[in-house]
């Protein structure tokens, strides 16, 4: 290629950048040389050309391209170098230029609405396809300015994300996303339905939360799928649903066994009443309590002058089949996927403290949180700052497996983040009762102090939702102190898979048959 052009419209040369001007009426103030751009730039030189109006005497003024000019320029250190530099050229031809047409191809060339970047997923596509095609990932690395985590992450994204889910973001017209985001859809890639729920609670600003409820419910489902023929081969009936059993069902663990022993589910296993259903607040996925349909039937009951005993909740004195018609008293359904849904909460709560523990720079209000805090003691401060739990749920939110070791060579900012890591175990162990969630009668007489644990819960979400943390719908009706709705994407159809997972089952018996 010359170094210099004819004046035809539109000519394409290849010019050195000791030949180019900067342009005096270039509008863009920042340039934005990133370390990414000046890597790409150092590794590939300028790939896309510059365009540049003759000033005759082999001498060109820059039109547009600023940002690849001294893009080029700082891959060189001496001015002689710099000047040495080879660029493509796009020339124009001054005849065809009109007034104030400078100004105009700037506005074009750089405005949002005239051009778009690649979005993450394309960007991760590009990167997966010249990996796919032969390019070490090093290379990718080094041609784009990125890191070797980077590409790497970003070429596992792109494989990960199927044609269904690609089509769920093109059909909610969703293409801002980051990495991580698109990394958790394609986690779930095999699951429209998840995907769909994930994008939802994205647009909600809930994204953190569904996550973690869809990993729970995806764990629950897989270990229900083990434990099902299990209890099949064992002869054990098992109610999918907790409201199909009997009134007169009571769980074993509210009555004695032989000898007066807690009931066992082996000592009870040749009652025509034993049945099995999906625990309400499972300690681990896929669960399940022990009951008998009728324990006055059956004779499992210890005597009490010769009446039998009434079994269930002890602070409600009616029977147990006037008690399930209570309005007041929720079903063990709701109750499951409002459990659920608290657990998840919590676990997605706790994780996004642990983020905001771990900057290093603390949010504001941070401060007077903790000392208004540590002034008035509450409750949750009162009662839990001591407990071995308490520092072992420090250690998590910190990461430091000492954390006052680190508190000796910490920042004030950081300081700051430690001292309220301690509260924030505090609140989180006192919200670590499931049943604060709900508004019920029954959880009421149960647990004598929930109405004090639902009032310091309040003020522990309200500070979250000061500082940036959002809230989850059950964590919302909290804070409102409001009954949990059913319905929400989150509680909503909470054991449907498990229903459908069980209709081809064979030899499936009901609750009712287990009379």
């Amino acid at each position: 290629m010359s170094d210099t052009a004819t004046t035809t419209p539109m000519q394409r040369v290849t010019l050195h950048l000791g030949q180019i001007r900067v342009n005096e009426n270039n509008v863009r103030r920042n340039l934005n040389l990133t370390e990414k751009f000046l890597k790409s730039v150092a590794a590939n030189g300028v790939k896309v050309p510059v365009v540049v109006l003759p000033l005759g005497e082999d001498a060109y003024e820059l039109k547009m391209g600023h940002r690849r000019y001294f893009a080029a320029r700082a891959t060189k250190e001496t001015e002689e170098e710099q000047d040495a530099i080879e660029v493509p050229a796009y020339v124009l031809d001054p005849s065809l230029r009109e007034a104030g047409e400078d100004f105009i191809d700037q506005l074009i060339e750089n405005d949002d609405d005239y051009r778009r970047g690649l979005t993450e997923l394309e960007q991760a596509d590009a990167l997966f396809g010249a990996v796919d095609a032969g390019m070490k990932q090093a290379r990718a690395a080094e041609l784009t300015g990125r890191s070797r985590k980077e590409v790497s992450r970003a070429v596992k994204t792109a494989k990960s994300v199927g044609a269904r889910t690609r089509l769920a973001l093109a059909e909610t017209g969703t293409y801002n996303l980051g990495l991580e985001v698109l990394g958790v859809l394609g986690e779930f890639d095999g699951d429209p339905a998840a995907v769909n729920r994930l994008l939802e609670a994205h647009d909600k600003g809930r994204f953190e939360f569904q996550v973690q409820w869809e990993r729970d419910d995806r764990e629950e489902q897989r270990a229900r799928e083990r434990v099902r023929p299990q209890l099949q081969a064992a002869g054990v009936c098992l109610a999918e649903d907790s409201d199909t059993l009997a009134p007169t069902a009571v769980s074993l663990r509210e009555f004695d066994g032989p000898g007066g022993a807690p009931m066992s589910a082996e000592a009870h296993a040749e009652c025509p009443g034993h049945v099995a259903t999906w625990a309400d607040n499972p300690r681990e996925p896929g669960e399940v309590e022990y009951f008998c349909t009728d324990p006055d039937r059956f004779g499992h009951y210890p005597p009490q002058e010769g009446t039998p005993q009434t079994y269930g909740d002890p602070a409600q004195e009616q029977p147990q089949a006037e008690r399930a018609t209570k309005p007041s008293e929720p079903s063990r359904e709701y109750v499951k996927a409002g459990n659920k849904a608290y657990r998840a909460a919590e676990k997605a709560r706790q994780a996004w403290l642990k983020d905001l523990i771990g900057r290093r720079t603390a949010p504001k209000p941070l401060a007077a949180f903790v000392t208004e805090q540590l002034l008035t003691c509450p409750k949750p401060v009162a009662q839990w700052v001591g407990d071995t739990g308490r520092r072992d749920l420090v250690k998590e939110l910190t990461g430091y497996d000492t954390p006052a070791e680190r508190a000796r060579s910490a920042t004030p900012a950081r300081l700051t983040l430690l001292s309220f890591a301690v509260l924030a175990a505090t609140f989180e162990k006192r919200m670590g009762e499931v049943r604060t969630w709900r508004t019920d009668s029954t959880a009421r007489s149960a647990v004598y102090e929930l109405r004090e644990i639902r009032k310091d819960a309040r003020t522990w979400l309200a500070f979250l939702t000061e500082i940036g943390y959002p809230l989850s719908t059950v964590e919302q009706a909290i804070a409102d102190d409001a009954t949990y709705q059913e319905g929400e994407p989150e509680a909503a159809d909470a054991d449907s898979r498990a229903d459908q997972a069980t209709e081809d089952t064979p030899d499936a018996t009901s609750a009712e048959d287990a009379t």
